[in-house]
């Protein structure tokens, strides 16, 4: 009886056993589960303290490096508000050294005009006293001479009017007496000579050679006077203008050394201030990265702890079910539903990235005054002698009339000369003022066109910097989009392998996640992650889920991979096309520097020669005062003295012709 109990018992048992095998097989399920949720929670402590690190020193570094940048940042500040003092300082020193020499300059261009019109006042003072002195000395010859012929007399005279001695003479010191004499001389001074039998003149002569000998000495007087005076005014103004021109000289190496070392002080301070963009940059970056760094580790914290919390409370479901599910009084109710599973499902969603990315005069002499000369002669002398002082004065007029052609011809010769010499440094002088002003006006044109390539290569430069961190960017969110996609990929169809196999989505470990390339402003990602949080559970429609997600995550990746070609492709063409600009603006600019060189050199050279044409301006017209001074007198009584003494001359051939006829 006891055995056949047994037996029953033992086969209940076997049979309830039986029926109890799915059900362990869930338990089995939960309690892997149970495993992987207690590894999941200790697999994102570990990423956790990973994180933590990062964020420690990342943060700190950033911090160091913020200060850092505002300390440089002050500090070239400062030495740049030196820099400008300092350039302000030249400026005014330049304005004030250019206004110096700029007065300099009009004051000896001044002192120049000044110069030559005195000089000119000089040369027709001295050449009538020099003609008044030689006029004095000739006439006390005459005069002084006792053989004297009347036609010598009557030179006399008319050298002492064409010296100007009347006008000379009018408003002097000269007593009314002596006044009176000296014009009727001059006026009426051979009249006693005309008296018949007249044979001598001197008692009559003796007291105007007096006043022609205090004349010449008073003449003299005035002359070395006046020419002392004039080479005192010439050594002054010679001393004058060469201090001028040597303060007008150094006034312009001060301009010259100024120019230079305001070029050097805005080139540091252009390097100063683009150091300071350049950490500007650098701090905002650091801090934009330390933002972004704060912000993922805050994050990072609070879905940690979101994390355990939900990873508790699922660990605490799991444990609790296993409790169910291995408590006897279950059986039977798994008894009524042995084969009935609850199908559950979780969805996966994805975040992808995209970006996005111009001058004679004559006078007339009174025909026959000669041949009253020579009656006087006739009554004297025989004829035989009579002629031959005819023949010898006709020779020696004719000698003195080809003497004066020559002299007159030698000085129209010179005039046009320096005439011609003058008017050719005047076209000079113009010419070289003109190529001044167009050298100046080159200079400024390529001076701002070199200012505006190398702008316009900075820009190029700072754009090229731009597209290529869009690049960077870019080509970071098509890898990581790629990566990312094939890792989850690579999950996706573990899960699928695995949920085929027991309805159950096993995740990977979150050591695996690697940390990526961070950026000047962004951090990237940690050195770890936390995985994908789903909860647990199994079936049919979680497949085709996972499925669907599987088939969109390649999507993606492809059309992460398209858009990293077009991408590269158009960077590739936009860095050919900015260095091509770049290169023939740099071509530019040295064209342009040897263009400005050339131009300040020959400006250089030209603001010399000009300099050189206006002294040779200033010699050619000390040349003509000189030629002046030599020739005006006889040019201007040319015609009168030639025609006096052919005048002369014809009468006494015709005086010599009558007295051969008498012979």
């Amino acid at each position: 009886m006891k055995t056949a109990l047994f037996a029953g018992i033992a086969v209940a048992h076997a049979a309830q056993q039986s029926k109890t095998r799915p059900v362990m097989k869930i338990v089995r399920l939960l309690q892997d589960m149970q495993v992987e949720l207690q590894t999941e929670l200790e697999d994102d402590k570990a990423v956790f303290e990973k994180l933590q690190c990062w964020c420690k020193t990342g943060g700190e570094d950033k911090k160091n490096e913020i200060e850092m940048c505002k300390a440089t940042i002050a500090n070239l500040n400062s030495s740049n508000d030196g820099l400008v003092a300092k350039m302000e300082e030249l400026k005014e020193k330049r304005k004030a050294t250019l206004d110096e020499v700029n007065a300099n300059h009009a004051s000896k261009t001044e002192a120049d005009e000044q110069r030559i019109k005195e000089n000119k006042a000089f040369q027709g003072e001295e050449t009538d006293l020099i003609e008044a002195v030689k006029a004095c000395k000739q006439a006390l010859i005459v005069l002084g001479n006792k053989a004297a012929s009347l036609t010598q007399v009557r030179d006399a005279v008319r050298s002492l009017q064409l010296a100007r001695i009347p006008q000379m003479v009018t408003g002097s010191t000269m007593d009314r007496r002596s006044l009176d004499t000296l014009k009727q001389f001059l006026g009426e001074g051979t009249s006693f000579l005309q008296i018949p039998g007249m044979k001598s003149y001197a008692p009559q002569s003796g007291q105007i050679v007096g006043i022609l000998d205090q004349m010449q000495v008073d003449f003299e007087k005035n002359l070395k006077s006046l020419q002392e005076k004039e080479a005192k005014a010439v050594s002054e103004y010679e001393a004058m203008s060469a201090a001028k021109q040597d303060e007008i000289k150094a006034g312009r190496e001060t301009v010259t050394q100024i120019d230079s070392d305001l070029a050097a002080l805005l080139e540091k301070h252009a390097a100063q201030a683009k150091e300071i963009k350049d950490t500007q940059e650098q701090q905002s970056n650091a801090e934009t990265f330390l933002a972004t760094l704060e912000e993922k580790c805050a994050n990072a914290e609070a879905d940690y702890e979101k994390r355990v919390k939900d990873r508790m409370v699922e660990i605490t479901a799991v444990e609790d079910t296993i409790k169910i599910l291995n408590d006897d009084e279950a059986f039977d109710a798994f008894d009524k539903s042995l084969n009935h599973e609850d199908q559950t499902g979780s969805a996966v969603g994805f975040l992808q990235t995209d970006s996005e990315n111009r001058r004679d005069r004559a006078s007339a002499v009174l025909r026959g005054a000669a041949m009253v000369g020579l009656a006087s002669k006739v009554q004297l002398d025989a004829f035989t002698e009579v002629k031959a002082e005819i023949d010898k004065l006709v020779a020696e007029y004719k000698k003195q009339n080809e003497d004066e052609i020559a002299q007159r011809d030698e000085c129209i010769a010179d005039f046009n000369d320096n005439d011609r010499e003058t008017t050719h440094n005047y076209d000079k002088k113009d010419a070289l003022e003109t190529k001044i002003a167009d050298l100046t006006k080159t200079i400024e044109t390529s001076t701002a066109d070199k200012a505006e390539a190398a702008k316009e290569i900075e820009e190029t430069k700072v754009m090229m910097k731009r597209a290529s961190e869009n690049r960077e960017k870019e080509n970071f969110d098509n890898v990581n989009t790629v990566q990312a996609q094939r890792v989850t990929q690579t999950i996706l169809q573990k899960a699928l392998d695995r949920m085929k196999e027991a309805y159950a989505f096993l995740q990977g470990p979150g050591a695996p996640h690697t940390q990526t390339s961070a950026t000047k402003t962004d951090p990237g990602n940690g050195p770890a992650k936390f995985k994908q949080y789903d909860e647990n559970a199994g079936g049919k429609r979680v497949l085709t889920m996972l499925e669907d997600v599987m088939s969109d995550s390649k999507q993606m990746e492809n059309e992460a991979l398209n858009s990293e070609t077009n991408a590269q492709a158009a960077y590739e063409i936009l860095i050919k096309d900015s260095n091509k600009l770049i290169v023939t603006n740099t071509k530019k600019i040295t064209n342009l520097s040897e263009t400005l060189a050339k131009a300040k050199e020959s400006l250089s050279q030209s603001k010399a020669d000009l300099v050189d044409t206006v002294g040779v301006l200033g010699e050619l017209n000390d040349v003509k005062g000189a030629l002046h001074k030599s020739c005006d007198y006889l040019m201007k009584n040319f015609e009168v003295r030639q025609a006096a003494r052919s005048a002369e001359i014809d009468a006494m051939i015709e005086a010599k012709n009558i007295l051969s006829g008498m012979k």
